[in-house]
């Protein structure tokens, strides 16, 4: 995870089918009345916008939505996602957190995964390492059998320069590979720029030897 550059295990939003696991079943999934008709008609525009990649439009539709439900959490999630899009990084983060504070027990264990994985890259690629360590430590201690939480902890451990706590978080990364989500590979991270300073480090390159096949 590197704060200036999208990161590899950062491909979540590289197209838009990759987020679209919950676009149009989240408002029924998590509507706690009927939605009027004018709040269907902007939830489907804004929809259209977001898969059309035009995230201008999208943000500001999802705002609107938000003022006629602020506890929306498809709105609140798209919001997140178009503001990402646009490399709003930080401004990202209160829709996606809140998002998740609101599904709650209803988001499957995916849908959670994949939040908190935005959640974490967007304060990484934002500049903000310790927020990001602060996520993954609660997001390990909760779900401790994801491979990804790991990786995204040896990467922040990575840029701070923790040799050794980064090659352990790393390590049980690859240990836990078994659970990486439907779909999905461990990234490289012989490839990924927050472990450039490292490539050639004997440890690190041993690691990789054992564990990246």
């Amino acid at each position: 995870m590197n704060t200036t550059s999208k990161p590899s295990t950062f491909r979540r939003l590289a197209g838009a089918s990759a987020c679209g696991f919950f676009i149009f079943a989240a408002t029924a999934c998590f509507a706690q009345r009927k939605p009027s008709d004018a709040f269907v008609a902007l939830t489907d525009r804004a929809n259209k916008e977001f898969l059309a990649k035009d995230f201008v439009a999208s943000e500001k539709d999802y705002r609107e939505l938000l003022k006629m439900d602020s506890s929306n959490v498809h709105a609140n999630l798209y919001l997140g996602h178009s503001l990402y899009r646009q490399k709003k990084y930080l401004e990202a983060v209160g829709p996606y957190e809140k998002a998740q504070a609101l599904g709650g027990s209803k988001m499957t264990l995916r849908e959670n995964r994949i939040l908190t994985d935005q959640i974490v890259m967007s304060y990484g690629i934002g500049g903000q390492l310790k927020k990001a360590s602060v996520v993954l430590d609660t997001a390990i201690k909760k779900d401790p059998e994801y491979p990804l939480n790991y990786y995204n902890r040896a990467c922040t451990l990575a840029e701070e320069g923790d040799k050794g706590k980064m090659l352990v978080a790393l390590r049980q990364a690859f240990e836990h590979k078994q659970n990486i989500l439907e779909g999905e590979k461990m990234p490289d991270p012989r490839k990924d720029s927050s472990f450039k300073k490292f490539v050639a480090d004997p440890e690190f390159v041993a690691l990789m030897d054992r564990v990246y096949r």
